[in-house]
C-alpha cells in the first residue's frame, strides 16, 4: 500500500468513529432517566453538525435512588456520576470532585429517557460554579439576650429569589461582606445583622434589571436607593415589595487596575453624611457554591482571605 492509500484510509478509519449525536443518543438510550452533563458533548450540541466518537463515552448524571433499583447502564458507553435531588433545595449535588452543586433551574429536553439541558452554555455557567465548599460552622456562643434581628431561613430565601431574578437577566451573584461572613463562620446569616450583601462583577452587571424593578415589573423586590455612577462606584439597594424588610445591598465589583495589571477588585459605598469610600479586596475567586438553609449560592473559593473570621 502506497503513501496516499494509507494515509486515505487512516482518515476513513477516523471519520467512521464518529456518529450523529442524534442517532447516537437514540442508539444508547438507557432504560432510566438520566442528566447529560458531558459539558463537551453539550457543547458539540451547540454546532450545525454535531458528530461524536463512538469509543468515547459520555458523562452523565444519575439519581441516587436509583443505586437501591436494578438497572442496567452500558458502562462502555457513559461514565455515570451519582447526583442527590432533595425536594426540599432548589440545587442538585453530584458526587464528583469532592462535591459539585447546581442550581436546579434550568430548562431541558427530553431525548428518550435522556435530560438535555436546553442552553448548554448557562449549563457550562453553572458547573464551572459548582465546586462545594463548606462552611466552618464556628460555635458564637451568644448570649440569650441577643435576639436574632432577622429570621435567617426566610432571608435566605429572599436572597435567593434575588439569585434567581438575576439570573434571568444574565447576571452571576454571589455572597459577600456580612452575609458572606455569616455563611463562612456560621453556616446562617449573622442573627444581629440587618441587611444582607451580595456583587456582581462590573463586566457582568445588565443595567436593565434595574430599569425593569423601577417599572415595577420584579415580581418580588423595588429599588429603595440607588448609590454612585455604573463607570465605578454603583450600589443598588433592594426591599422586598411585602415585608420591606430586610435591605439586600447590591454592590457592583469593579477591577482594580495598577500599570495595566489587575492587582485587585474594589466596591464603593456611601456613609450616612454623604461620604463615599471605596474597599479594596484581594483579587475576587467567588466562583464555588454553597448551601445556605437549603439555598445554593456562590462564594469566594478562599473566603478566610476574604474575611477576617
Amino acid at each position: 500500500m502506497n503513501k496516499s492509500s494509507q494515509e486515505h484510509s487512516i482518515i476513513h478509519l477516523y471519520k467512521t468513529n464518529y456518529t450523529e449525536c442524534v442517532y447516537l443518543l437514540e442508539a444508547w438510550n438507557p432504560n432510566i432517566h438520566v442528566l447529560l452533563i458531558d459539558l463537551e458533548f453539550l457543547k458539540q450540541l451547540n454546532y450545525e453538525i454535531c458528530q461524536w466518537d463512538k469509543n468515547k463515552r459520555i458523562q452523565i448524571g444519575v439519581n441516587k435512588t436509583y443505586k437501591k433499583l436494578e438497572y442496567s447502564l452500558d458502562k462502555n458507553h457513559f461514565d455515570v456520576i451519582y447526583y442527590t435531588d432533595d425536594s426540599e433545595k432548589d440545587f442538585l449535588k453530584f458526587d464528583i470532585d469532592g462535591g459539585r452543586m447546581i442550581p436546579r433551574r434550568f430548562e431541558a429536553s427530553l431525548s428518550g429517557n435522556i435530560v438535555i439541558p436546553k442552553d448548554p452554555q448557562l449549563f457550562y455557567e453553572f458547573w464551572k460554579r459548582s465546586k462545594l465548599l463548606n462552611c466552618a460552622n464556628v460555635e458564637m456562643n451568644r448570649t440569650e439576650f441577643q435576639k436574632p434581628v432577622l429570621n435567617a431561613p426566610t432571608a435566605a430565601t429572599l436572597i435567593s429569589r434575588l439569585r434567581d431574578e438575576l439570573l434571568d437577566n444574565g447576571m452571576f451573584m454571589f455572597l459577600t461582606d456580612g452575609t458572606l461572613l455569616g455563611w463562612y463562620r456560621e453556616c446562617t446569616i449573622i442573627p444581629h445583622t440587618t441587611d444582607l450583601d451580595v456583587s456582581v462583577f462590573k463586566e457582568n452587571y445588565n443595567p436593565n434589571y434595574k430599569k425593569k424593578v423601577l417599572n415595577n415589573e420584579s415580581k418580588y423586590f423595588k429599588l429603595w436607593r440607588s448609590l454612585g455612577k455604573e463607570e465605578d462606584s454603583l450600589e443598588l439597594t433592594f426591599i422586598p415589595k411585602i415585608e420591606r424588610t430586610p435591605n439586600i445591598d447590591l454592590f457592583i465589583m469593579y477591577d482594580g487596575i495598577e500599570d495595566g495589571n489587575l492587582t485587585h477588585h474594589y466596591v464603593s459605598g456611601v456613609a450616612g453624611d454623604g461620604t463615599k469610600y471605596r474597599f479594596s479586596i484581594p483579587i475576587y475567586d467567588p466562583w464555588c457554591a454553597a448551601e445556605l438553609h437549603n439555598h445554593i449560592f456562590w462564594v469566594s473559593c478562599s473566603p478566610e482571605e476574604k474575611l477576617i473570621v
